[in-house]
């Protein structure tokens, strides 16, 4: 029984829809962050027109558009200007993030170089006799003609050439991890494109081994270029989630802290799920309107801590820094663990002492350090104090007042 066969030109199809697919919509996705910066908008408008350029490519497309519109001719013509003002734009971007002395002389003049190619290969096309679909039969009679695809090839391929070149050398010397990942990213895409070409220049030159293989090329160039697109999009999406859930561990111990020191709020307080789906103003401010409101009540409730409180809250500390130790960790480590089981501790006896005597017991040992130089730091640390609230003890008793010293 013969086995069957693979038809490489449909899978390849297919898989060329799919990364189309990809590309646009990774360009709706895209759209709202294009209003505020020039870049972005540089490499939406590239995506674009990459997208447009292989929409055009696919077979339905080009079947309905000769169904309705009666003019297939129009429709390869515009694709392929559509694939050069991606390559010319893509291009246009990669020199931009280039730190090169003369950078707007070269803008200038990649945009004069590319308007006269576009010029050019429309002047190329209008000069062919009447003609339907631009081809390429195996460089025996190309259409319309061999200057106007070798005009196109050469220009795409010099310009994915640069596109890798720049990309790949930028994202060796940033220090931004997502900028280093979209711009491999981009250059991966390019390198796709320009494969495409490779084998479009290898069939006007008679040789048909490719022609199977670039769909294919297609098909990878648009979910790398998507991905590209899609890259600020996703770390975004991973910063927000990242943020929700500091915030959801946080909610506790803010709820305990915020019932006794309610002057600390900034809005009136709401419902762990209505805050989650109504917020009060906007949704990147919530964690940090938090953390805010819990340093404050922190510093409310260092009036109300005594040292017997203290000194209860150290043994709490040393207890949880002693158990399940089976290795001996890094001391930076420990030092913060420590510092937040004591303010664990002292926060939840401060807390039960705060309604019960309205008296300040101002003579007392300031309250445990924090010692967090950046909001990220102190964003941990309070995480981990947050952790730690759960398990310190509960005061039996309210703490007795603290005799004042004499006057010396």
């Amino acid at each position: 029984m013969p086995a069957p066969t693979i038809d490489l030109v449909a899978l390849g199809t297919g898989a060329q829809t799919v990364g189309t697919l990809c590309m646009w919509a990774a360009v709706l996705l895209r759209l709202p962050y294009t209003l505020g910066s020039r870049r972005q908008r540089e490499l939406w408008l590239a995506g674009v027109a990459a997208a447009c350029a292989t929409s055009l490519d696919l077979d339905t497309v080009g079947d309905a558009a000769d169904r309705y519109l009666g003019s297939l001719h129009s429709v390869e013509l515009v694709r392929n200007l559509c694939g050069l003002v991606s390559a010319f734009a893509m291009l246009e971007l990669s020199l931009s993030l280039a730190a090169a002395p003369r950078r707007r002389a070269l803008l200038r003049w990649l945009r004069i170089t590319a308007c006269c190619v576009v010029a050019s290969t429309v002047a190329l096309d209008t000069a062919h006799r009447p003609h339907g679909r631009h081809l390429i039969l195996d460089g025996s009679s190309p259409t319309p003609s061999t200057p106007y695809w070798l005009l196109i090839i050469a220009t795409h391929l010099i310009a994915n050439a640069l596109c890798v070149a720049v990309c790949v050398r930028r994202a060796r010397h940033t220090g931004n991890r997502p900028l280093t990942t979209a711009l491999l990213l981009l250059g991966a895409g390019s390198a796709m494109a320009g494969t495409f070409w490779l084998g479009a220049l290898s069939q006007l030159l008679g040789h048909t081994w490719s022609q199977p293989l670039q769909p294919f090329a297609l098909a990878l160039h648009g979910p790398l270029i998507a991905a590209a697109l899609a890259a600020p999009t996703i770390q975004a999406a991973r910063h927000a989630v990242t943020d929700f859930r500091d915030w959801w561990r946080l909610w506790p111990l803010w709820r305990d802290l915020v019932e006794v020191c309610p002057q600390v709020l900034l809005a009136p307080p709401r419902g762990r799920l209505r805050e989650t789906f109504w917020p009060q103003g906007p949704r990147r401010l919530l964690l940090y309107r938090k953390l805010m409101e819990i340093r404050d009540a922190i510093l409310v409730l260092d009036k109300y801590a005594t040292p017997e409180l203290h000194a209860s809250a150290r043994a709490f500390a040393a207890s949880v820094g002693d158990e399940g130790r089976t290795a001996p960790p890094a001391e930076t480590h420990l030092d913060h663990k420590h510092s937040a089981a004591v303010l664990a501790a002292v926060m939840k006896g401060a807390r039960a002492a705060c309604p019960a005597d309205g008296t300040p017991r101002r003579r007392t040992p300031p309250i445990a350090q924090i010692g967090a130089d950046t909001l990220h730091d102190e964003r941990a640390f309070l995480i981990l104090v947050a952790r730690m609230y759960r398990s310190a003890p509960n005061p039996i008793h309210p703490h007795t007042p603290v005799p004042e010293e004499a006057p010396q």
